[in-house]
């Protein structure tokens, strides 16, 4: 707790903690962010029946897959392995983390059809009063 303290104390522990929490924060909204924007498209979608809509909230599921993917497969990746010395291991390796894009993905494209699903009941719900 001492040691937490004294780091805490020092402008250049504390800069590079802001730094790194700043930069999280700002991936964590840009995710965010990209999933409503996807989430209003797929409600434009399902409501509108346009294939235009349609085709719109494709291009932006692609677009919210790449920005996932920039962030789990093009940056230093999520590690398996202590060295990646033999060309294996760096197959598994990106091959994990392909998965875990994926799945993040489509955990992310779950949680839109549901606060779809969501608001349209709210949506369209008869008012009662």
């Amino acid at each position: 707790m001492k040691r937490w303290i004294d780091n805490l104390s020092d402008d250049v522990f504390r800069t590079r903690l802001g730094q790194r929490f700043e930069t999280f924060v700002d991936e964590a909204f840009n995710i965010m962010r990209w999933t409503l924007v996807v989430g209003f498209l797929r409600f434009l979608a399902v409501n509108a029946g346009s294939v235009w809509f349609d085709l719109i909230y494709w291009a932006a599921s692609l677009l919210l897959f790449g920005a996932l993917a920039s962030r789990l497969l093009l940056r230093p990746e999520v590690p398996l392995f202590a060295r990646l010395d033999r060309r294996w291991k760096r197959r598994v390796q990106t091959a994990v983390n392909l998965g875990l894009c994926l799945l993040a993905f489509l955990l992310a494209m779950w949680l839109i059809e549901h606060l779809v699903d969501g608001i349209a009941r709210y949506r369209f719900a008869p008012v009662v009063g």
